[in-house]
């Protein structure tokens, strides 16, 4: 049996790539890598450290961008970390909320502790895509 190692990438469709670009490099501290340059469609690789999103725009993407069911809220027996979404791996919540505040992103849930110790934070990207930031 093969063994599953690592997580290559997400792939994301967005509305106005400009805007996602400066939210996950701008807020996120993401870097703008350069693509191979046989990829031709309109979008950007971004990555930080083992991290990688690749963004597609959405006027050659298969589908529309975002979560169709956006905005998502959590309800008195779910809460919203039971949808659809991506998680990145944090080493300090206080300044990941320091720095959503600092740019207005609302963060819909959190930061809020589970067992284990792990501390879950959301919110959703420009195009509605929503984001766990987790730390162990």
């Amino acid at each position: 049996m093969f063994e599953i190692k690592d997580i290559n990438h997400v792939n994301m469709v967005v509305k106005d790539l400009n805007k996602a670009i400066q939210f996950y490099c701008e807020v996120l501290g993401m870097e703008n890598i350069p693509r191979n340059p046989k990829f031709t469609l309109p979008g950007a690789w971004l990555r930080r450290n083992n991290a990688e999103i690749h963004l597609i725009r959405a006027d050659v993407a298969t589908h529309a961008p975002g979560d169709l069911s956006f905005p998502i809220a959590a309800t008195t027996d779910k809460d919203i970390s039971l949808s659809r979404h991506f998680s990145l791996l944090v080493d300090d919540t206080e300044s990941l909320v320091a720095q959503l505040k600092k740019f207005a992103i609302p963060i819909v849930f959190g930061p809020v502790e589970r067992p284990g110790g792990l501390v879950q934070t959301y919110c959703y990207d420009p195009d509605g895509h929503l984001i766990e930031f987790s730390q162990l």
